[in-house]
């Protein structure tokens, strides 16, 4: 398995949306009533902590928003990644009185809230470009938010069309709250064959350092931390020992994304046996049900296998850990399943292609019962974004507040290529993860 660089336009996207609970607060978004609705992506705001709750869900408005016949001036623009070319489907741009309240710094509970008809809102296209319609003019805030990803900047609205600075509207690589830049606490097991944080870094989110045996991410630079263990080991720092990491939840309840990509194996077999502890299995099922994304890929499938049994089968599956990891690679002619999803891709120029280096091959999915972000009991049924050939490839499933993402196939490339359509899928991913599970708003 080393050396399989990954060149598949693979979509290791969406899902992990964080559901519906209690709690926000009034946003000030630009003309809220008394009461109003708290705003984040999908929603606006992003107000609330780990156990009330608070905005970051998707919005769902009473109707359709400000009236075009009202308006006095029309922003246009186009919200892009971090790196800064890469466009961004369906972020809300919205023009609020006050800055939003804060997003939790750790694991909560989302809301999915509802927009007034008269609130200034859009939501960008598949090539991230937007126009946004303002019933008067004067000092507002500009705000531009995709999941925890979120962006707040003073703006002067002025009578007619009026473009929006482009600094604006690219998504912040860092966290900067005083600056008004919010992005997702993320965290990486350093996996041995899925390097993801080099993923995570060309899309704009750290810098990538060369290296005789290969390129590394400077963790100096980074947004998000890096779970990997040290020699000699250190036992006594969850930061610096995977193991340790995953059975202290207090660490675990510090994120809102957590990633484990493919390790744990001598390249053919998988050799993990981390995911059979119990409290492991316990921590990442109680990360998920509190809001938390859990995203991994091929041979660490044993950490959704083990805490969420029954939901998906993969080929050659038994009782005994590890498997389903298959002896060899295989590529495979990706069908995307999800609309917006391949709206998105076509905006880029991307219509066909393979999923390749897969390591594992998913059987069949399952309905199983569970519970939605109140407590009541529902059915569950995870979604297929990705088929490679009539497997599915790229899943999902819900957990009360939280998402389970499983790819069949690796995210990176390697820190030399150039960003990869994989790679960008994955930054598809990383903005899903925070729409609260609901109706989505509808295309305007």
């Amino acid at each position: 398995m080393l050396g399989r660089s990954v060149k598949a336009i693979a979509i290791l996207l969406v899902g992990m949306s964080a559901a519906c609970s209690a709690g926000g607060g009034n946003s000030g978004v630009s003309g809220s009533h008394a009461g109003g609705n708290t705003l984040e992506e999908g929603g606006i705001g992003g107000a609330g902590n780990a156990s009330t709750g608070g905005s970051g869900g998707l919005l769902i408005p009473e109707s359709g928003p400000v009236d075009a016949t009202q308006h006095v001036a029309t922003l246009q623009g186009r919200v892009v990644a971090p790196e800064g070319t890469i466009p961004i489907s369906g972020a809300l741009v919205y023009l609020a009185y006050s800055p939003p309240p804060p997003i939790p710094d750790g694991v909560f509970c989302d809301e999915c809230v509802k927009l007034d008809p008269d609130d200034e809102y859009t939501l960008t296209s598949p090539d991230g470009s937007f126009s946004l319609l303002a019933h008067s003019t004067g000092s507002r805030y500009l705000v531009v938010q995709k999941g925890q990803f979120r962006k707040v900047r003073p703006i002067q609205i002025e009578a007619g069309d009026q473009q929006v600075d482009p600094e604006f509207t690219r998504l912040p690589a860092r966290m900067n709250k005083a600056a008004g830049e919010d992005i997702p606490k993320m965290a990486i097991i350093v996996g041995k064959w899925d390097s993801i944080e080099l993923s995570l870094a060309k899309l704009g989110l750290a810098k990538i350092v060369p290296g005789f045996l290969g390129s590394t991410v400077d963790p100096a630079t980074a947004g998000f931390d890096m779970i990997q263990g040290v020699f000699p080991p250190d036992l006594s720092d969850p930061m610096k020992n995977p193991t340790a990491f995953l059975k202290n939840y207090d660490y675990l309840k510090r994120y809102h994304i957590i990633f484990i990509p493919c390790s744990g194996s001598d390249g053919t077999t998988c050799t993990d046996t981390v995911p059979d502890n119990k409290t492991v299995q316990d921590n990442l099922k109680r990360f998920v049900s509190e809001g938390g994304k859990l995203y991994v890929t091929d041979y660490s499938y044993e950490y959704v296998r083990r805490p969420w049994p029954g939901f998906v089968n993969w080929d050659t599956e038994t009782s005994a850990t590890g498997s389903a990891c298959l002896s060899g690679e295989y590529d495979a002619p990706a069908t995307v399943e999800d609309q917006e999803m391949r709206e998105w891709l076509l905006a880029q120029g991307i219509d066909q292609f393979e999923v390749e280096a897969n390591w594992t091959r998913i059987s069949a999915l399952h309905t199983l019962p569970g519970f939605d972000p109140k407590g009541a009991p529902i059915d569950v049924t995870p979604k297929t974004w990705v088929k490679g050939s009539q497997n599915p490839a790229t899943i999902s499933f819900e957990d009360r507040c939280g998402r389970v993402l499983f790819s069949t196939y690796h995210t990176e490339g390697s820190g030399e290529s150039a960003l990869l359509a994989q790679e960008r899928a994955l930054l598809y991913v990383l903005l899903e993860v925070s729409v609260c599970v609901g109706p989505p708003i509808p295309p305007k």
